[in-house]
Order: C-alpha cells, then structure tokens, then sequence
C-alpha cells in the first residue's frame, strides 16, 4: 500500500499524535511521516515516566492491533531487554462492551435465527470486554446447557485489517531508515502479527483448536471447556460456562523466579492453575483465565 496514500487515513494521523504525546519524537523523525510536522505542537505528557512505559502507553492508546503486537514481543526475551519485556507483559485489551443491541444483531446474523430461538437466556449484561470480543452468559434452549457466547465486536475486522496494513507500512519504513532496528526484522514481525491476529478474528479456528486441546487434556490439570460446535461460526464461539480466575502474574515473572526456559515457564503456569482455561493461539497472560 502506498505510504503516502496512508497518510491520509485519520488513523495515521493518530499513531503520529500518540507518539508525539508521550513524548517519543525521534520515532517520529525516523519514520519521516509526511505532514508529522504540522501536529507536532502536540505536548507530550507531562507525567515523568520511563522509555519502556511510555511505549506501553503508546500501544495501549493506539488499540487492538499495537496492543496484540506488544503482547507477542512481551514472550520475546531473545529480542528484548527485561525491563521493556516487563512493561509489555502489563498490556492488557480490556475496554467498555459494546451495546447489546449491536452484540444480538451479530449473533442473530451469525445464526440466520433470532437470539430467543436458539437461547432461552441470553444475559443482556457482558462478564467480559475486551478490544476484539465479549462474553454473554446464557442458556442453550435445546440442551438446557449452560453456556458462555463470545462475540465478535461489530467493524472490528476491517478496523484491525486497515490497522494492519499502516502497520506493516511502519515496519518497513523503521527497517530501512534505523541501522540499529534492522536485526529485529519489524517487517517480518508484523507478518506474524497479522497472521496471528487474522486467525484470532475467525472464532471458528479457535473451535477447532479447543477441539485439538481435548485430545491432550487427559494428559494434564489443565481443564479445556465443551465447545458447542453447532452454534459456532466466523464471528461467534460457544462453549461451556466454566468459572475461574483470572492469571494476573506475568509468564515474565514467573520465568524470573524459577529461572526456566520461556516455554517451560508457560507449562508451569498453566499447569498450576488446575482450572485454566486458554482459548487465544498464544498463551499472553492478558488473555489466560
């Protein structure tokens, strides 16, 4: 895509702004985005905070995909020093729900049928938010089951897509014009990114791998919940109403105190919580139950 045709999108202005926000002005000056200038009389935030926190905050601020991208690295101790990997690990993509108007049009839509034909409850209010999907309670009408329906956020598709697309933009840009960014390869990240984060976005893949897990759950404390496949589609999942808690100690804190391998330390966390539940294709602590 044309780089000077993305700096028409809004959303670009609004990487440009965040980076000036938080004070990251020479990432501006490397990218040599066209019209930065004239929004550079932005301030950046007054509070005094460290390089690796401010990076943080950029990704927050700029959304699901930069959050996802940051939630990857933040499993990178090969690429990244500990204290930036240690900042990383706190992102979290929690946001308001979406009207529950919205979220029934897209589950009647996904199901061809009304919501009351298929549930016998269907839970107004969300147990969770976050920047791709929610979660709603409810009662399946025919088996009388329990059940909890993730829900795919209306115009989250072509939100994260055109993200995307500015992204990989980004990338290369960084990677022709900083020496010192080269080794890290930000265009092939960013590939791996956007294949993350397309599969993530078709719950009908994430069926499938829940349906894999099963097969390996006798093997481990780890509890895999029932997936209701006959009312999953690209933009919905239903499974089985499992209550847990939330893993809130970074797979970075953990490797640090037990001094194991990045991969052995995701084992071990989630071999510790005998009722986890995992349903991403990449165990970020952000998104482990």
């Amino acid at each position: 895509m044309n780089f000077n045709h993305l700096a028409k999108l809004s959303r670009f202005k609004d990487i440009v702004t965040t980076l000036l926000k938080y004070g990251l002005d020479e990432a501006v000056q490397r990218l040599n985005f066209p019209g930065a200038k004239l929004i550079k009389g932005i301030h950046p935030v007054k509070r005094e905070i460290g390089i690796y926190e401010r990076i943080r905050c950029v990704l927050e601020d700029l959304g699901p995909t930069f959050v996802k991208f940051g939630q990857i690295m933040s499993l990178r101790p090969d690429l990244l020093p500990s204290e930036l990997l240690f900042e990383l690990s706190k992102l979290q993509d929690e946001v308001p729900p979406v009207e529950t108007s919205k979220i029934r049009t897209v589950v009647e839509k996904s199901l061809g049928q009304s919501i009351e034909s298929v549930f016998s409850v269907f839970d107004n209010e969300p147990i969770a938010a976050a920047s791709i999907s929610q979660v709603h309670r409810a009662v399946l009408k025919k088996e009388g089951s329990i059940v909890v329906t993730k829900v795919q956020r209306p115009g989250i598709r072509k939100k994260i897509q055109a993200d995307l697309d500015i992204f990989e933009s980004v990338a290369h840009r960084l990677h022709e014009n900083s020496d010192d960014l080269r080794s890290y390869d930000l265009p092939n990240l960013v590939s791996v990114v956007r294949r993350n984060l397309i599969s993530e976005i078709d719950f009908r893949i994430e069926a499938q791998n829940l349906r894999i897990a099963h097969s390996f759950a006798s093997q481990t404390d780890v509890y895999i919940p029932e997936v209701h496949h006959e009312y999953c589609r690209e933009q919905m999942l239903v499974m089985e109403y499992v209550q847990g808690e939330k893993i809130k100690i970074s797979i970075l804190v953990i490797n640090s105190m037990l001094k194991v391998s990045p991969n052995k330390g995701s084992t071990l966390q989630l071999s510790k919580y005998s009722k986890t539940v995992f349903s991403t294709p990449i165990p970020i602590p952000a998104t482990c139950w």
